[in-house]
């Protein structure tokens, strides 16, 4: 493609690559299709593309599973691929846009099968008034962040871990400001 400036045919991928048939450029078209890496107009000549490694969900840092530690830095690290993330590929680039990865970091969400060492996938909210109670969120205070149950009631809000060992984080929202950075949407484990 950068040397012609178009895509190759699919017999020209199977003379560059020594295959005996079509059939064979066909299955790798198909499985790199599957896996996101490319994209292609069926029973179109020369319609492949490759798709950007920035399709991916960025992993931006760490948040806490305990208590409320210091914030995750707002740069990128490393982007997942779509292909760990089935269920996100199919949105659009705007929607996947709003999604960002996690590091957990702490062993109080586990009693919501979250534990330390996995990545949560979440969603930015732009409506917090719009959370209900009893979902999980990654939540800043002061400069610190943590994931946990978020619960209002009136003025008050309380971040409540999913494990017994650790007290809530009860937060007056007439005093202190209290940001939520993202809904959970989901997460992975052992693949990061």
């Amino acid at each position: 493609m950068a040397q012609h400036g178009m895509a190759p045919t699919y017999r020209e991928i199977q003379k560059g690559l020594g295959y005996r048939s079509p059939a064979s450029v066909q299955l790798y078209i198909d499985a790199l299709t599957a896996k996101r890496l490319i994209s292609h107009a069926p029973r179109k000549s020369r319609s492949l593309k490759l798709l950007r490694p920035s399709d991916g969900i960025p992993l931006i840092g760490a948040i806490a599973a305990h208590s409320l530690v210091e914030t995750f830095p707002d740069q990128e690290q490393q982007r997942l691929e779509l292909s760990c993330l089935p269920k996100l590929a199919h949105l659009s680039q705007h929607e996947r846009s709003q999604h960002f990865a996690l590091h957990v970091r702490g062993d109080s969400m586990t009693g919501a099968l979250i534990d330390h060492g996995d990545v949560v996938i979440m969603r930015r909210e732009t409506n917090p008034r719009a959370i209900r109670n009893g979902t999980i969120v990654a939540a800043r205070k002061n400069g610190t962040t943590t994931l946990k149950y978020l619960y209002r009631h009136g003025q008050q809000v309380t971040l409540q871990p999913a494990n017994s060992v650790y007290e809530p984080t009860v937060v007056d929202m007439s005093v202190e400001e209290l940001e939520i950075q993202g809904v959970y949407v989901g997460l992975l484990r052992g693949l990061v």
